[in-house]
Order: C-alpha cells, then sequence, then structure tokens
C-alpha cells in the first residue's frame, strides 16, 4: 500500500515516524541476492509499463550524518510530494526507496536496482563511498543522481590528463555544487577581501574530502594570486569527540584565517570546543565549506560568533524564485512536527531538484529506459531551487552554485523554528570549465565541472 508520497510499505519495511509526515523508509535488512543481469542492458530497473515510477536512494541515515541524511532524504520526498500531486511522471505515481548506507552501500545499491526494480538512483553522503560504489553503478547502468557529494573526481571524465582522479561515468550525474566550485567560490571571496601576506591555516576531517577541499582551496587561491601564507593544517578524525588538540595546534600557529571543512555533527563538536579554547579571539574569519545549514545553527544556539564567513550548496534565503518559495513552504509543512528543524538544509536544494531532473528526463524521453533517461539528462536545464541550472553535457555537473554569507543573530523578517544564528549578506558563484581549468593549471587537480 501506499502514502500520499506514493511510498510503498513492502516487505521489510519499517515505519519510521520520527522523521517525518507517515513516511516509509526502506532501511538495510535483506540480503542481496547474486546479480543475474545487468540493468543496463536487460532492464533490470523498472523499465516501463504502466505502474509506479520507482526511484531508489541510498543516504547516511544513521551516526555522525545522520540528521544530514534525513534532511537530504526529506527533501527528496518533498519534491516527490508535489511531482504526485501535479499528475505525478508522465501520469505515474512516484515511488521513493530509501535506504541507509549501511556498512554494504554497495549491496543497498544492487537490492534497489535488482530487487525493488527502481528506475533510478540518487544520494549519497560519502564522497569516499561514492568513489568506492562507481563500480557497482557502472555495472547496473540505471541512472543516478548525486545530490550530497563534494569529491570532484566523480564528475571528471579526462582520464587521459587526470587519470584514476578522472572517476566520472556515463551515467551519473550532480545536482550539488561541488567542493571545486565550494572551494573556488571560497577562494575567490577570500582574495577579494583579505589582503597579500594573510595566513591561513585549515582544520578539516581526516579523509578524501578533508584533504580535496584543503586542496582546491590553496590552488584556486594561488591561480588567484591572493599571495596568501599557508599555515598548520590538521586533520581530527571524522566523528572525534575531542578536537582540541587539533584546535590547539591552530591557535599556536596563530594564523589570520581559518579554513575549514568538518560537516554535519561536527560542526557543532568544532565550534563549541573552539570556542571553549578561544580560537576565535585568535582569528578574523572562518571560512567553512559546509557549515553552514540551520540543522547547524539549532545545534548551536548562541556559540556561534558573528561576521564568520560560512558556506554551503544552498540556503533557502539566498534564492528568490517561485521553485525555492514551493520547497521551503512546502517542506516546512510536512516536516514541521517531525524531529527535523523544518528548514532544508545545506543539501535540500540539490536533493530537491534530483526527482524533477528524472521527471523532465521521463517525459521528455517517454520512457523509463536508462540510455534513454541518461541520454535527456545530459545537457537538461531545468527550474531549480536555485533557479535555472543545466547538466554539462560532458562532465554531467550542474552549475549549480556555492553560497557564502556571514553568520548572524539579526535575523530581520526571517521567522526562524529555532533560537540561534543564520546566514545574512548572502551570495552566490558558480564555476565554469574553461576558468577552472586556467586557475588550476600545474595543480594536477581536476575540475569536476
Amino acid at each position: 500500500m501506499s502514502d500520499k508520497s506514493g511510498r510503498t510499505a513492502g516487505t521489510g519495511s519499517g515505519e519510521q515516524g520520527s522523521r517525518g509526515v507517515n513516511r516509509r523508509r526502506f532501511l538495510a535488512g535483506a540480503g542481496v541476492g547474486a546479480a543475474t543481469a545487468l540493468a543496463g542492458c536487460s532492464g533490470i530497473g523498472g523499465g516501463g509499463g504502466g505502474g509506479p515510477i520507482r526511484i531508489g536512494g541510498v543516504y547516511l541515515l544513521s551516526g555522525l550524518a545522520e540528521a544530514l541524511g534525513a534532511a537530504s532524504e526529506a527533501a527528496v520526498e518533498t519534491a516527490v510530494d508535489v511531482i504526485n500531486e501535479n499528475g505525478g511522471i508522465d501520469g505515474r505515481e512516484v515511488e521513493t526507496f530509501i535506504r541507509d548506507h549501511g556498512n554494504n552501500p554497495q549491496g543497498q545499491v544492487r537490492s534497489l536496482v535488482q530487487e525493488e526494480n527502481v528506475d533510478a538512483l540518487l544520494g549519497m553522503t560519502s564522497s569516499g563511498v561514492t568513489l568506492n560504489t562507481m563500480p557497482t553503478w557502472e555495472s547496473l547502468g540505471v541512472p543516478v543522481i548525486l545530490t550530497d557529494i563534494g569529491t570532484p573526481f566523480a564528475t571528471e571524465h579526462d582520464e587521459e590528463t587526470y587519470g584514476d582522479s578522472a572517476a566520472g561515468i556515463d551515467n551519473l550525474f550532480r545536482t550539488n555544487a561541488n567542493s571545486s566550485i565550494n572551494c573556488y567560490a571560497i577562494a575567490k571571496y577570500a582574495a577579494e577581501n583579505f589582503p597579500e601576506g594573510t595566513r591561513v591555516a585549515n582544520l578539516g576531517p581526516d579523509y578524501a574530502y578533508g584533504t580535496q577541499t584543503w586542496d582546491y582551496f590553496k590552488a584556486y587561491a594561488d591561480g588567484l594570486d591572493a599571495g596568501f601564507e599557508y599555515g598548520a593544517s590538521v586533520f581530527p578524525s571524522l566523528g572525534a569527540s575531542d578536537m582540541t588538540p587539533q584546535i590547539n595546534q591552530v591557535i599556536a600557529d596563530e594564523p589570520d584565517v581559518l579554513f575549514t571543512s568538518v560537516w554535519a555533527a561536527d560542526v557543532v563538536t568544532f565550534v563549541n570546543q573552539a570556542a571553549e579554547a578561544g580560537l576565535y579571539d585568535v582569528v578574523e574569519d572562518q571560512f567553512a565549506t559546509i557549515s553552514a545549514s540551520p540543522d547547524v545553527f539549532a545545534a548551536l544556539g548562541d556559540t556561534v560568533p558573528e561576521g564568520l564567513h560560512w558556506s554551503g550548496w544552498y540556503y533557502h534565503t539566498a534564492f528568490d524564485n517561485d521553485v525555492n518559495d514551493q520547497f521551503v513552504s512546502r517542506y516546512a509543512e510536512l516536516y514541521q512536527d517531525s524531529d527535523l528543524v523544518p528548514l532544508p538544509s545545506f543539501t535540500g536544494g540539490s536533493s530537491y531538484a534530483a526527482p524533477f531532473a528524472y521527471k523532465q528526463a521521463i517525459e521528455s524521453a517517454g520512457s523509463t529506459n536508462s540510455d534513454d533517461i541518461v541520454a535527456e539528462l545530459e545537457g537538461m536545464t531545468l527550474d531549480s531551487p536555485f533557479g535555472e541550472i543545466t547538466l554539462d553535457p560532458d562532465s554531467h555537473q550542474a552549475n549549480s552554485p556555492t553560497v557564502i554569507g556571514e553568520t548572524s543573530y539579526d535575523t530581520g523578517d526571517m521567522d526562524l523554528p529555532y533560537d540561534g544564528a543564520t546566514l545574512t549578506n548572502t551570495q552566490t558563484t558558480t564555476l565554469d570549465r574553461e576558468t577552472s581549468l586556467d586557475l588550476l593549471e600545474g595543480s594536477g587537480l581536476p575540475p569536476g565541472v
């Protein structure tokens, strides 16, 4: 049976009422049977007919990023709610099957395609998991839209130049601004607002996302002739409960500015401990890649200093268009009585856009055949919470922007559903391949756009 959004309760599903309105989540549970065929050549996805359109997703729904994964899922479900209310996709209802990464994300992906027979996939919440899952997606052939992933490698296809760093595959697309776009925007802002000789330190998680963002920030800043000096670079483990050793290393370095790439619950840990240690008395500013999100501000209360320049892939007040207004309004309506902050997270815009991209592709193709959907997604322009965006026909990366703004407790006309800071004086920046190639020359880093 289905709820009003078309989410279907099947064998082994569990009701997860704490995160939404009559929501169904299909978590890890069923074992994944041996593959009998590949979706791209045998029609293992939904594959056509007059039944529902089936969209599967995999997000981190437990542990460090539980709140972030749940917010991404909620944005997807909000889009599906709107789509179904307006006739579905080509007159067919949309069903979603969303699972936790668990300890076997590749198995979850295979199960969604081979057992749930989904027509299309979306996710994830980890760059490392994404890169490890690329061979699975490629073998299955079903179209995939990344909504939450930073690594530029996933949308880089120039293997001759970049080797293993060019991990792009034909059936994968992305709607969020990746780390190349994100770090370019931050470097550009920093270069325009801080003088030559500014000392920049780094603190980020000890895995691919943390190291890549620091590398891209430095490369773009150097390409822009910012003339910055680079100081201490420290990497607490992902999910660390105590970051004070690394914070103290930054303080001892006495930088002018701190660049950070901690995200989700790690932002809360870092800011609380940094404030306690006196870090914000030492640095003039903090440039944060994906810290600006209502759920983070709500968790931090009054701890965030004002005037820091935080960024994210989306912020609900940064975009003035009808699609964004509808998204924010419907999201609040659906999740006001849930455990989620009833404002979309920094992954909200890209997660909301993905089902609409599939709607446009399937209706244009008149088919749920994987190759047909992929062909329609290449070069597609669609209206989204960001405004009009285009999926590049070669890289498959959307030209979605990064948002940068200032942390503030001056909420103006905003009616926040929490006590805490927000992002003001926002500006958006995107990036094209030609500019990226020029600025990254000599760094060995792929543009990913």
